[in-house]
């Protein structure tokens, strides 16, 4: 059996290689929001992982496929646990580009490529099947959701399972966004507006209507919003609220208030492919 890597602790903190590294691949090193939310994403995928390892939901490791894999830090912490084969793919061609600068392997059994590829186009262009796939942060922001959602259970493998993370638009983060725009009279932006288009229910409804079956579910930061967030980052009190925010956000019921809603989904044999 496969398992995950040292698990990454939630706490950035910029004196650290690691967090140097993300710095640096993502470019939010001044961005305090975006660098700690990240980690805390990162670390609670790592700990999903874990889970489905350990309970036996993922036992295969031949190949994996990163849907919006960005810089390919993902990626390469999916090659970590054990997959012999990974695939990210992403529409920037330019976070394509440093993902196979900084993680593109060809090592045998642990191969890790990177095309630049939209991610509604998955279903016509990809044959192979996953073991394993990730779509983190990605639904929300593409034309046809419904394709996206189609070529992910297209592309499983019999017997594989997809992490898909979504925004929660019940949040205290993305409901106080919102409210400040409207008492501002400020138009709302267009991320935002994708945002707010997901309560924490909608992903894994839309995936059920499929055939698929969730088997788990969690979540990041349900304590903070921006300002919070900003007005507290390098207080004494900073890291252990974090911590506290990261544990209550995995739990029931504080998890369908976080801001970034992640469940896990496993196609029955009655599952709908590729239509």
């Amino acid at each position: 059996m496969s398992t995950p890597t040292q698990l990454l602790s939630i706490v950035c903190d910029d004196a650290t290689e690691l967090q140097q590294q993300l710095n640096d691949l993502y470019e939010y090193k001044n961005d305090i929001l975006t660098k700690v939310y990240h980690r805390s994403r990162i670390a609670l995928f790592q700990r999903v992982m874990q889970r489905l390892i350990a309970n036996g939901v993922i036992c295969e490791f031949d190949c994996a496929l990163d849907i919006g894999c960005n810089a390919g830090f993902y990626s390469k912490i999916i090659s970590d646990i054990g997959f012999k084969e990974v695939l990210g793919v992403d529409i920037s061609a330019k976070y394509i580009e440093r993902a196979r600068r900084e993680f593109g392997s060809e090592l045998p059994k642990k191969r890790i490529s990177f095309r630049v590829m939209d991610a509604t186009d998955l279903i016509r262009a990809e044959t192979t099947r996953y073991n394993f796939i990730l779509c983190t942060e990605v639904i929300e922001h593409t034309d046809d959701p419904d394709a996206v959602i189609q070529s992910i259970l297209a592309l499983l493998a019999p017997g594989g399972a997809a992490i898909v993370s979504l925004p929660n638009c019940l949040s205290l983060g993305y409901l106080t966004s919102y409210l400040s725009s409207v008492l501002r009279r400020r138009e709302i932006t267009e991320g935002l507006r994708d945002h707010l288009r997901y309560p924490f229910y909608k992903g894994p409804s839309l995936f059920r209507a499929k055939g698929a079956r969730i088997v788990c579910s969690s979540g990041v930061n349900c304590l903070f919003n921006g300002p919070l967030l900003l007005l507290l980052h390098d207080t004494p009190l900073s890291a252990h609220l974090n911590r506290l925010n990261f544990w209550l956000s995995r739990r029931w019921p504080f998890k369908w208030f976080a801001q970034f809603f992640f469940f896990v989904v496993v196609k029955n044999e009655s599952s709908v492919s590729g239509t």
